[in-house]
């Protein structure tokens, strides 16, 4: 098996992606790895595509509200040595550009599995990852949650129990 140095963790600070983090340190303190966490920010046509943190309004509030999860996951991974990026651009393309630059080893990703299709990935961005990656990416896939399925029309066929 290869060493694991860098595991990358894309995260859009939903549960779905806290409970990949959480996998992420695990998997960064079992192999003495460093930690790297990505958020990208909705690509906007005035910025470049590889715009990073340094290029980044800092007294924007996405900025704020970025720095203050950052730092809350960082008191949650304790031991693991952590990296924060934030750039901005097309989700897929900015999680496997910096997946290179940071010469990552794994991408842990979290998805949600859909009902109507059990191997459908969350969005496609997952997905993309998934397909496109030069390294081994581990896509922890969440259940619908009960109350998103309820709300959704039911697309089976019931009959009734014959007597």
């Amino acid at each position: 098996m290869a060493a694991i140095d860098v595991v990358l963790h894309p995260t859009d600070f939903s549960t779905q992606a806290d409970q990949a983090f959480h996998l992420a340190c695990s998997i960064a303190r079992d192999h003495f790895a460093r930690l790297v966490v990505l958020h990208v920010l909705p690509h906007s046509n005035e910025a470049p595509d590889d715009e990073d943190l340094a290029l980044v309004d800092e007294a924007s509030t996405e900025y704020l509200k970025c720095r203050e999860s950052f730092q809350q996951m960082c008191a949650m991974a304790g031991d693991v040595p952590v990296t924060f990026r934030l750039v901005k651009g097309y989700p897929v393309g900015m999680i496997l550009k910096v997946a290179r630059e940071e010469d990552a080893d794994l991408i842990v990703i979290a998805s949600e599995q859909h009902r109507q299709s059990p191997f459908r990935l969350h969005g496609s961005v997952a997905e993309g990852v998934f397909r496109q990656s030069h390294c081994p990416v581990f896509c922890l896939r969440q259940p619908e949650s009960p109350l998103r399925a309820a709300s959704k029309p039911s697309t089976e066929k019931r009959t009734s129990p014959a007597l």
